[in-house]
């Protein structure tokens, strides 16, 4: 039986996969998803099939439809099987063409799974990616359970977008066919960031037809349920631009009485049409696949196998040892999407905080992005927001935290491995013009310039952050780790307790960096402005718990006499 089941599913007994069992006409009670994801490409994919994939930035160079609609789930990606018999058509996963049977869904670290028998086929569906490449793999194996000889045309579905939305980004796709590779390419110059880019979809199996024609595929009155392409025989082969764009691609298997039969397809994104096409060339080898999916669950193992946790809580060890961290990794770190939230930019506070998580697991990916973060500071100490890659435009705002939380990481990466090496590591400074005076943000590219060693950076953090207002606590900005306060102290006069709080702890930790670096006066000069926030917090006490904060003109936020955020703190 699986763990903690409580009617659609539960975790395997050795806790490797979730698994979600559904009935005809049966669902979740809104899409249960698995964020599955390399540094350069990955895809969200929920328990009926819908989902969305993206190359190098999820929210600014996505491959196909990112929907955020948890009640239709459309999917932008389909497997669609025919039966070429009967005519009968269906998708092997619960939509958007659910055939009669029940459906098992089962997520693993980098990888979904589909299983499904109906029509007298066994139907296995997986999806993943390669621990490095920027393709996405998915594998059908049908196994014939009838006593008779079969044909199945399989076809596999994408709608290109290339950019954020299909909406704004379609008009510009430009497709095109290889016939060596038979490989079906997307480019969109117009999006900027990304117009060097190729996308690609391929199948393994020489084609039976293709399109690049949505409305072909689809038809007038079509829908995902029962496109039209898939009521008559072949496509159209229309490749061109100015159509409404996706790539459809066929093949045929044919299947004796108790035979299995394969194919898999390709879809992914490379630097240019040279990378694309080795792409489909080296994936196209099944050799190449099966060494790939041996080397995901070495990757994988390797990563969530560095620490194990145990505690009297069986539920508590499961997600701490497994779960949690490939989150914290997929979704956070390489993916930064989720399913209702598809940012794809990096978060300067966000992903520093996920990678403390990293510390003792994979200790050179949080020293990485350490690094990383660093260089989105500016000399004068403050940073960005967040910014998007691969051009790092970014924000560069008000918000009061997200600097210390540059010397908080660090010093913590430092007392747990002992690698003060990264302190002395050079890293430059954003250059541009300070915000205007009430000016809250400004989005821009900001330039590289001179640089410092991290020990420096840090030290420019927290001066910066080392503000103080009328009540001696720090100045709550456009916003102190809680972005829905950011009017608090928009004029420049509110405060913050609870980064009183945080600076001391940054004040004080960090004051032990500096004595591993011997700069004894530094660190006696942190922990003195540390115990001086000690009396302006202690004030802070407002007789059952600790305020918020203050407004600009001085109110308490977060008072027993407040109508809001009264125990926030």
């Amino acid at each position: 039986g699986l763990l903690f089941d409580h009617g659609l599913g539960g975790f395997a007994p050795d806790g490797r996969e979730y698994v979600i069992h559904l009935e005809p006409g049966e669902s979740t009670p809104a899409p249960w998803v698995n964020v599955v994801a390399n540094r350069r490409l990955g895809f969200v994919v929920s328990e009926s099939g819908g989902g969305y994939t993206w190359a190098e930035n999820s929210g600014e160079n996505r491959l196909t439809p990112w929907r955020n609609d948890p009640v239709a789930d459309e999917p932008g990606e389909v497997v669609y099987l025919r039966d070429e018999e009967t005519g009968a058509v269906w998708s092997p996963t619960p939509r958007p063409a659910p055939a009669a049977g029940a459906h098992q869904i089962r997520y693993g670290a980098g990888y979904a799974t589909f299983l499904h028998r109906s029509h007298g086929l066994e139907q296995m569906l997986r999806l993943w990616v390669p621990p490095d490449d920027p393709v996405k793999l998915v594998e059908l194996t049908l196994t014939n359970r009838l006593d008779r000889p079969r044909r199945i045309t399989v076809t596999y579905y994408v709608e290109w977008v290339l950019g954020v939305t299909r909406e704004a980004s379609q008009a510009f796709v430009i497709p095109e066919f290889d016939p060596a590779t038979q490989a079906l390419l997307a480019r969109s110059p117009w999006n900027e960031d990304f117009a060097d880019r190729v996308a690609f979809a391929a199948a393994s199996e020489k084609l039976h037809g293709l399109t690049a024609d949505r409305t072909e595929f689809l038809g007038r009155h079509g829908s995902y349920a029962a496109p039209a392409a898939m009521g008559r025989i072949g496509l159209a082969s229309t490749v061109r631009a100015g159509l409404d764009p996706c790539a459809a691609l066929q093949v045929h298997l044919d299947l004796a009485p108790g035979a299995a039969a394969s194919v898999h397809f390709m879809l992914g994104q490379a630097a240019g049409r040279e990378e694309a096409l080795g792409l489909v060339t080296k994936y196209r080898d099944r050799n190449t696949v099966t060494a790939a999916w041996t080397d995901l669950d070495r990757h994988w193992d390797a990563l969530l196998g560095a620490v194990t946790v145990r505690t009297p809580d069986p539920a508590l060890d499961l997600m701490l040892n497994r779960w949690l961290l490939y989150q914290v990794v997929a979704s956070r770190l390489w993916g930064r999407t989720g399913y209702y939230q598809s940012s794809g930019a990096f978060g300067f506070r966000d992903q520093l905080q996920d990678v403390t998580a990293l510390i003792h697991s994979a200790p050179t990916i949080c020293r990485d992005h350490i690094l990383e973060a660093a260089r989105h500071q500016f000399e004068a100490g403050d940073v960005l927001h967040w910014w998007h890659p691969p051009a790092d435009a970014g924000v560069r705002t008000r918000c009061s935290d997200d600097l210390v939380w540059l010397p908080f990481v660090t010093a913590q990466y430092v007392e747990a491995t002992g690698d003060e090496t990264i302190l002395s590591e050079h890293v430059p400074f954003l250059t541009g013009a300070p915000l205007e005076q009430g000016e809250a943000e400004h989005y821009a590219r900001f330039e590289p310039g001179d640089g410092a060693t991290l020990y420096r950076h840090c030290l420019a953090a927290i001066e910066r952050g080392r503000t103080a207002g009328a009540h001696g606590l720090p100045l709550f900005g456009s916003g102190d780790w809680n972005d829905g306060m950011n009017r608090v102290g928009i004029g420049g006069r509110g405060e913050s307790v609870w980064l009183g709080w945080f600076l001391h702890a940054t004040l004080t930790r960090f004051a032990g960096v500096s004595e591993r670096l011997r700069d004894a006066e530094r660190a006696k000069m942190l922990r003195r402005q540390a115990e001086a926030l000690r009396a302006p917090l202690e004030a802070a006490w407002d007789g059952a718990w600790y305020r918020r904060g203050y407004y600009d003109d001085g109110t308490p936020l977060g008072s027993v006499e407040s109508a809001e955020c009264r125990i926030d703190s």
